[in-house]
């Protein structure tokens, strides 16, 4: 590799790398994610209209539903997934997602459930059936159940958080990988240009022409 290629790789790859980490920003603000703590803090009060004299249908193990029931500080609904609830705010299908550590892909491939659309919904627009309610919450109460039981009952609510926000991140980056082809394109482009400027001033001075033009304007 020639010293001019080099340069160019390592151009290429500071410019990727800029790319990776407005995304991720950008991504994050677009999943809303740290707004899940609030909302769900916003429904404590109204915990107790939420019966869970069914848990043992709801996919969650005996010892994970006593460990969160005697928790002194978290509750049920921070931790566990209840159908009537995914049902009425269907937002949270993101969080209680996210904390069974399951991307959409993979709840797709397990429940046969596309979540993009409901996730993103803020009124509610797509309804869940019973169904599909009482299947998304099997999925991720077994999950979480295995998280909790992996941790030994030790689970504490910072780290509930922090795999919320692992589980975030890990989705950020795959859709980093499935758009990397555009970002890249976008940065061929901008290295092709900067290349034929600095061996054409011809096309330097008309782009600038042409900017000064645009500021007319």
């Amino acid at each position: 590799m020639t010293k001019e290629e080099t340069s160019l790789l390592n151009e290429a790859n500071r410019i990727n790398y800029r790319l990776r980490s407005t995304f991720f920003y950008r991504k994050l603000k677009e999943y809303n994610t740290l707004s899940f703590r609030a909302k769900i803090n916003a429904l404590l009060p109204a915990k107790h209209l939420y019966n869970w004299e069914d848990w043992t249908s709801w996919g969650i193990g005996e010892d994970t539903f006593i460990y969160i029931n005697e928790h002194p500080n978290l509750q049920l609904i921070q931790v566990l997934c209840h159908p009537r609830l995914i049902r009425e705010h269907s937002r949270l299908v993101a969080y209680y997602r996210n904390i069974a550590a399951l991307s959409q892909k993979a709840v797709k491939y397990l429940a046969g459930i596309d979540v993009k659309k409901i996730e993103t919904d803020e009124v509610n627009r797509y309804v869940l059936t019973e169904d599909k309610a009482l299947e998304l919450c099997r999925l991720f109460n077994e999950h979480i159940s295995l998280i909790i039981d992996s941790s030994i009952e030790s689970l504490t609510e910072e780290e509930l958080y922090g795999i919320l926000l692992a589980s975030t991140g890990a989705q950020i980056d795959g859709s980093w990988r499935n758009a990397i082809g555009e970002e890249a394109e976008k940065v061929v482009q901008r290295l092709i240009i900067k290349e034929a400027k600095e061996h054409n001033p011809v096309l330097s001075l008309s782009e600038n022409n042409n900017r000064s033009n645009i500021l007319k304007l």
